[in-house]
């Protein structure tokens, strides 16, 4: 008797489960997936400002959705270029080949910008063609050129960028561009889904730069679900994970900085190495905190560029305001090494009088999820942001990017 009754829950809980798993299974894709990411968004700057946040913004989203708290990239020297990259792939630069909004060509010692040509795997948009035979529509949308094109992916349906060098683009021209492409392209009002991304900016890190932000976000989420349905759209948003440091006089609070000169870092390097191979020129050129070793030279004297690049290493490790140095051997599209500052340190070239303040890689920041089938919870457990394209494809039934090792987020 106690077998048979023990039979009998069994095969209660297993239907249970099967029903669960089946009302699962049968949930809706959304029509329509909407994929912002915000330059230099902070988490901080957020909860400064939430006290002022309108209840249809992102305060809405951060109660109504899914929060989690602690979002990272998973590599170093995050710009915009190299964040929408991995964001859309799935992976890191060490994939898709993109490792900033400009590099060195090595044959023409010339800065390169980067184009979706040199996105070496498949996007999320990208895999949704595949899937659609074309017919799911990605449309981008960014204030630069560079960014709406990566962001697109190869095969775009259309990428709108702000082609007046003398306007500036706001939150507000972001959001009207967005909801002027949902009409003319008829996004989300059919079964096969489509993919839409934006890219707001953060810059100014004031006050009224996030509350404009939260304007834009309410009145985009209020129109979608007017244009869509509610529930049909799902949204996700997050950081560029960077930001650009003000400037601050540090001297007067007696506080550690200076300025590393690349230019004369090169030429010390040269005869560095000149006093320990002869003369020559090893450094063929440098970009940024990048330098660019003469691998032809190097071979000619029967120099490994391992050898020539931990020696280098070392020597600069000596070099005032350098933290750290990373090696990259055989990698596309960046320098040889690339040399990192101690904070509160800036970068000059003196030939071109050119100052770059130091980009500080955010600790964390936020990663929201909202709207089509997305409960409310709050998630503090670390997260990174190669997981949002294979979330997406979850969501609508497709294959992840190719390059894409990751798990989903939800």
């Amino acid at each position: 008797m106690r077998n048979k009754y023990l039979y009998i829950t069994l095969l209660s809980v297993l239907a249970l489960h099967a029903e669960a798993q089946g009302q699962k299974g049968t949930r809706q894709a959304p029509k329509l997936v909407v994929n912002i990411t915000i330059d230099q968004l902070r988490s901080d700057y957020l909860d400064l400002f939430a006290p002022t946040f309108s209840t249809d913004g992102f305060l809405r989203l951060m109660t109504e959705g899914i929060l989690f708290e602690q979002a990272s990239y998973p590599f170093r020297d995050i710009d915009r270029a190299s964040a929408i990259s991995s964001v859309v792939t799935g992976a890191s630069p060490f994939y898709h080949t993109i490792t900033g909004e400009q590099w060195i060509d090595r044959s023409t010692f010339r800065p390169v910008t980067p184009t979706p040509s040199d996105l070496a795997v498949s996007t999320i948009g990208d895999e949704l063609k595949i899937a659609t035979n074309g017919k799911g529509k990605v449309i981008s949308i960014a204030p630069s050129q560079t960014i709406a094109e990566l962001a697109g992916g190869h095969a775009p349906n259309h990428v709108v960028w702000n082609s007046h060098s003398r306007k500036k683009w706001t939150s507000t021209d972001i959001t009207t561009q967005a909801l002027q492409s949902m009409t003319l392209e008829s996004l989300g009002q059919d079964s096969i889904p489509d993919l839409l991304f934006l890219n707001y900016e953060a810059g100014a890190q004031d006050q009224q730069t996030y509350l404009q932000l939260d304007q834009e976000i309410a009145r985009l989420v209020t129109q979608t679900e007017t244009q869509v349905g509610k529930g049909n759209t799902l949204y996700i948003i997050t950081s560029t994970g960077y930001c650009e440091e003000k400037s601050i006089n540090y001297e007067t609070y007696h506080i550690p900085s200076g300025t590393f000169y690349n230019n004369r870092t090169a030429n010390l390097l040269n005869m560095y190495f000149g006093g320990l191979w002869g003369n020559g020129k090893y450094v063929d050129t440098y970009f940024k905190n990048q330098l660019y070793l003469n691998t032809q030279l190097l071979e000619s004297k029967r120099i490994k560029i391992s050898e020539a690049t931990q020696i280098a290493k070392e020597f600069l490790l000596q070099s005032a305001g350098v933290k750290e140095v990373d090696i990259h051997l055989f990698k596309t599209h960046c320098g040889d090494m690339t040399i990192h500052l101690a904070p509160g340190w800036q970068l000059s070239d003196e030939n071109t009088h050119q100052t770059e303040k130091a980009k500080i890689d955010l600790a964390y920041f936020p990663l929201i999820v909202f709207g089509s089938g997305i409960q409310s919870a709050l998630v503090q457990t670390p997260v990174t942001i190669d997981r949002i394209a294979p979330s997406i494809a979850k969501a609508i039934r497709i294959r992840a990017p190719n390059a894409c090792h990751a798990i989903p987020l939800f």
